[in-house]
């Protein structure tokens, strides 16, 4: 009796083994498969999403097709085993990104009081991905040499630290005429918020006339590496330096302007210019801000436009300056008045092969007088200066800074200065820059 009762069961058995070791890989694989995309939403988001083709697809097209138009080389191989669920994360995870860039508060922005800020700085550090490698980053080196490899007549470099959404006209305005003056540069957007398919569409209008521009999250510990700084970056992390009540995202993009000018070579930009110039010929070049009213002689350059070559000794000293003088309290000491103390200092500039440009050339204007450059000229005498202006910064300025803190809110009124240099200077010239 116990025999024949025995037998179906062990006759059963592999069957039921079967189906229930199939459960159990299909459980562990989809489980496994859903947690990567919910613990690591940001680095699932295409991180190549703008090495596009110049030809972006169009709106209507299948979300799949688009999703394996811009996946990493490496990821292709196993694009096609699991379609609709990594098509269906890809898009929950790009939602994930809206809705971080659009409440996010930024990180950065330590408190005043001394004592306070240590404690929150030494709080926040484990949430400061800009300090750290991640996947996303460590891509950077090989983003950056791959992308530069398009046969460009100059490289530019621009950082965008903010959330992609405020991303808006006039910052869109620095793009837009640094390539219909520089048609043939390659473009670098150092850029965590724009590495992401809101920074696609942002940038796609330009990408869809062939231009060449890649945003791409920067890696500031390869960057700083063998270089003066590294140090500084190892004491910040250990939080034991005073990080300074003004935003960590200013001393920050001052650190990383200096170091990818270094590492790669080229030319950085603060993205409040409107670009008037092909840049060909300017080599180891900054700009005059100010100078003595009398006498002419500078007083103080700036570091929103900077050329060098790669591993230019100069930038090296920036570094070094950078890293030894770093006064995160003092508005401007790690950025222009960190470049103005390391000139200043030389005996002979010309031994660093370093060229110091006439305030013209990037700086013709200051944010105190600026204001007039957005007026309508309200009689003759203002209209014939307003023509003369904008015939003297075609012929003399490379690029026009509008000292974006100051100007942001200003109105852009017909017929002024800085809307004629609009119109004859934008490429996409959107209907409003009033925005």
């Amino acid at each position: 009796m116990s025999k024949t009762t025995a037998f179906p069961q062990t006759s059963k058995a592999p069957v039921f083994s079967a189906i229930s070791f199939a459960l159990i890989v299909f459980y562990i694989y989809a489980g496994t498969f859903i947690s990567i995309f919910s613990v690591y939403p940001s680095e699932i988001n295409a991180s190549e999403v703008l090495n596009a083709p110049p030809q972006a697809p169009s709106g209507t097209q299948n979300v799949a097709d688009r999703t394996s138009q811009v996946q990493d080389p490496e990821d292709e191989k196993s694009s096609d085993t699991t379609p609709e669920v990594s098509t269906r994360a890809m898009n929950e995870a790009d939602e994930l990104d809206e809705e971080e860039d659009a409440e996010t508060p930024d990180p950065l922005i330590p408190p005043n009081n001394k004592e306070q800020r240590m404690e929150w700085f030494r709080r926040k550090l484990p949430e400061l991905e800009i300090l750290n490698s991640t996947n996303r980053s460590r891509k950077f080196h090989g983003r950056v040499v791959k992308f530069f490899d398009n046969q460009c007549a100059i490289q530019f470099f621009m950082i965008w630290f903010s959330p992609a959404r405020m991303f808006g006209p006039r910052d869109f305005l620095a793009v837009d005429t640094l390539m219909k003056t520089n048609p043939e540069a390659c473009l670098v957007l150092l850029s965590r918020s724009l590495d992401t398919r809101r920074g696609y569409k942002i940038l796609k209008p330009l990408l869809d006339r062939g231009f060449k521009i890649l945003a791409v999250t920067p890696d500031l510990p390869s960057l700083v590496k063998n270089t003066p700084a590294e140090a500084w970056l190892k004491k910040i992390k250990s939080g034991k330096i005073d990080p300074g009540k003004n935003p960590l995202s200013v001393q920050f993009s001052n650190l990383i302007r200096l170091a990818v000018l270094y590492k790669y070579g080229g030319v950085y930009l603060d993205t409040d210019f409107i670009i008037l110039k092909d840049f060909k010929g300017l080599r180891n070049a900054v700009g005059v801000q100010s100078e003595n009213q009398v006498t002419h002689k500078w007083k103080t350059v700036n570091s929103a436009a900077m050329i060098f070559d790669k591993e230019q000794p100069i930038l090296f000293e920036f570094l070094q300056e950078f890293a030894a003088t770093f006064d995160g309290n003092t508005w401007g000491h790690n950025g222009p008045y960190l470049l103005t103390r390391v000139i200043k200092r030389m005996d002979d500039p010309s031994c660093y092969n370093l060229s110091v440009l006439p305030i013209k050339a990037f700086y013709p204007v200051n944010w105190v007088e600026i204001e007039r450059f957005y007026r309508t000229p309200a009689t003759p005498e203002e209209s014939k200066w307003v023509e003369e202006t904008v015939q003297e910064l075609n012929r003399e300025t490379y690029g026009l800074h509008l000292w974006n803190k100051v100007t942001r809110g200003f109105v852009i009124n017909e017929r002024s200065v800085i809307d004629r240099l609009i119109k004859s200077h934008c490429l996409i010239c959107r209907k409003t820059y009033n925005s």
